[in-house]
């Protein structure tokens, strides 16, 4: 039997984030309880019935990471459809989880011979891509303020959130509660010049001397080196995340609070339709 955690996955996603439809053949199926406990403790399975885990050679469904929720959506094949509920990373393979339906039948992981249709959730990846997105809006908003001395040259970009209802990105330094205003003032700027979105990927000496925020523990793929997401002529960022392409889709970012704590500085926000 095909071991699971050894199939590499081609995250498609990264390269093509307006790539909805797939098809693609099965490597492996395998029931969750059948895995390492390790690996079954990075699901949250359904009550209902058993969840499987299924790979592939190459998907379109985004990997949890980065503060990003991953991808729903559907894997099809001879009259029986996979419910994609949560998908995970294990390097180098991309695992899916999820439940049949109808629950008695299954694919056959033969070889790679029978080939099957993958279909993502497109309002949910759009919606999970505009608040990641407007993350990076607010980053850079921030980055922009640090050069014209509204906010401290010592406040650097921390982790971030981009879960719908609990999306937030952080700082190292403190940023004053009265530079809501500004901060926001900037972020509408962007958004209202609809600045483009763009994906490159960089060798990792190019992406740490340009890229904002960059930890000195970057790494990139050995293949195609560090994946970067710029924004206009804003400014980018290291990220393996799914993006909008304009900023305009983002809709409305609005900043909610500014929360600071043990050096700690907390920007919530969310996006709202235009």
């Amino acid at each position: 039997m095909v071991d699971p955690l050894s199939q590499r996955t081609d995250p498609l996603y990264q390269k093509d984030g307006q790539k909805h439809t797939h098809t693609s053949t099965i490597t492996s199926i395998h029931a969750l309880s059948s895995l390492p406990a390790d690996t079954q403790s990075l699901f949250k399975p359904p009550p209902e019935t058993e969840p499987y885990v299924l790979t592939t050679p190459s998907t379109i469904f985004h990997a949890q990471g980065g503060g990003q929720p991953s991808d729903v959506g559907t894997i099809f094949a001879s009259d029986t459809t996979f419910h994609v509920h949560q998908v995970r990373k294990v390097d180098p393979a991309i695992l899916h989880m999820g439940v049949f339906s109808p629950s008695d039948k299954k694919f056959e992981a033969n070889g790679g011979e029978a080939e099957a249709e993958q279909k993502i959730d497109t309002s949910k990846r759009h919606l999970h891509s505009r608040i990641h997105t407007a993350g990076h809006v607010i980053g850079l908003a921030v980055a922009h303020l640090k050069t014209t001395g509204t906010i401290a040259p010592d406040v650097v970009d921390g982790k971030a959130s981009h879960y719908p209802g609990a999306a937030f990105v952080e700082f190292s330094g403190l940023i004053p509660g009265d530079k809501k205003g500004e901060i926001q003032a900037r972020v509408d700027e962007m958004v209202a010049a609809d600045m483009d979105v763009k994906i490159h990927f960089w060798d990792e000496e190019k992406a740490k001397k340009e890229c904002t925020g960059v930890m000195e523990t970057l790494k990139g793929d050995e293949e195609d080196g560090v994946r970067v997401v710029e924004i206009g002529s804003e400014g980018s960022y290291p990220c393996g995340g799914t993006h909008v392409q304009r900023l305009k889709e983002c809709g409305r970012v609005v900043l909610r609070n500014i929360k600071r704590q043990k050096g700690i500085t907390k920007v919530s926000y969310e996006v709202q339709d235009a």
